[in-house]
């Protein structure tokens, strides 16, 4: 420092250096300022659905959009693509009490003021309140036999909280009469031995006595209290004429389309239920679904898969085979209106005829296969009222041919 011509030779190496440093950090913060705009560009497109990646030296190639969680439903009624006028009732079924295993019936009949099959899901097995467990959620105490309410199926025991454990269980139901009153009998036996096993269970629910019977039975079995549970609009079941009134229905489709009455008809069709198994495994194995998985009243066939959707809001009618021995009209007058969707849940995750497949994930199922439909399967139906006027009601047999009557 002390030779003048050595401090500044120094001086003006320090300047060049600051200076340096400075362009340095003009030239990056201007490079900030181009990478700003592309980055909010960026961040757009992954808000919209897309994965998108950026680079300065490369251009982004944007991906094809993830689809919406809400399926957007393209069901539409049209004559002219489909054929829905050929439908047949290939099967029925009755489940008398909510959540066990449904009977195989040849014929129904349907007299005026019914809303379902006879004694469909007139029972269920209701959680009791004071048990400690809180499963059966905030709705258990809500429930009055005398003035009954819909509850969600979380307070019940049945499919949908315990499938596997119900799924052991084969059970029958069977309604006799005789000049005493009805007896409505309930069979319970252990489904692996059914045809040797002794019966577990026989309970006459027409009455209080065999109601309790079958609430001890259902609660040694699932280790909690529960209590059979039937809407009682008269003081004594046994009576002939007692009708049925309340169903225990898996969703609230009857009280929001049914001015507020519970009774509904479900109908799957079987074809649907080919197409969606075939699209689970592949037409590789022997695994397949069956239909009464889904437990429906009705399942028919002779219809495109999905097709079922299109008929949401459209009646129709049951058509008799013409009988020519006893002269009498192939028509006839029932009808029934198809009102919602049927969404599935994990009620219908194990199918007791086939254990051997394990519970699966069926709405999972179903979002992932066919995305376009959501998690539903199977419809909704409502008995017009004014189809069973008259004393000697209407009667709905397998074989049954079904047609569209408005809107074609």
């Amino acid at each position: 420092y002390e030779n003048p011509n050595m401090t500044r030779q120094i001086i003006i190496i320090r300047q060049r250096w600051f200076i340096s440093l400075a362009l340095i950090a003009i030239i990056l913060s201007m490079a900030s300022c181009f990478e700003y705009p592309r980055t909010i560009q960026s961040r757009k497109h992954v808000s919209r659905g897309y994965s998108r990646q950026t680079s300065l030296r490369s251009s982004p190639q944007p991906q094809q959009p993830t689809p919406n969680k809400e399926p957007i439903m393209t069901c539409t009624y049209d004559p002219s693509k489909k054929n829905y006028q050929s439908m047949r009732i290939a099967s029925l079924h009755r489940y008398a009490v909510k959540g066990l295993s449904g009977d195989s019936l040849v014929s129904v009949t349907l007299n005026e003021g019914d809303g379902t099959f006879e004694d469909d899901r007139r029972f269920a097995l209701l959680f009791d309140s004071s048990s400690d467990d809180n499963v059966g959620g905030d709705e258990k105490d809500a429930f009055d036999e005398a003035n009954p309410a819909w509850l969600h199926k979380a307070n019940f025991l049945c499919a949908f909280t315990a499938p596997e454990l119900l799924a052991t269980l084969l059970t029958e139901y069977l309604i006799e009469s005789s000049s005493s009153g009805v007896r409505r009998l309930l069979r319970v036996r252990n489904r692996s031995n059914a045809c040797s096993s002794a019966l577990l269970l026989e309970a006459d629910l027409a009455s209080t006595i065999g109601r309790e019977e079958a609430s001890k039975f259902f609660s040694d079995l699932c280790k909690r209290k529960v209590r059979c549970v039937v809407a009682t609009n008269t003081s004594n079941l046994k009576e002939a004429e007692s009708k049925h009134t309340h169903q225990f229905g898996n969703t609230s489709s009857g009280v929001k389309n049914n001015n507020g009455d519970t009774r509904t008809i479900h109908i799957i069709n079987s074809n649907t239920v080919k197409d969606f198994s075939n699209r689970i495994f592949r037409n590789d194995t022997d695994d397949f679904l069956t239909s009464t998985r889904f437990r429906p009243n009705i399942i028919v066939d002779n219809l495109e898969p999905w097709a079922e959707f299109d008929l949401i809001g459209k009646t129709i009618e049951v058509i008799k085979d013409i009988d020519d021995s006893k002269n009498t009209s192939p028509s006839s007058s029932l009808r029934l209106r198809i009102v919602s969707r049927t969404v599935r849940c994990d009620g219908v995750g194990v199918d007791p005829c086939k254990p051997e497949l394990g519970k699966l994930d069926i709405p999972k199922l179903l979002v992932e296969h066919f995305p376009e439909y959501g998690p539903y399967l199977g419809v909704y139906a409502i008995v017009e009222k004014d189809s069973l006027k008259g004393d000697s009601g209407q009667r709905l047999c397998v074989g049954d041919s079904l047609r569209v009557v408005d809107g074609v």
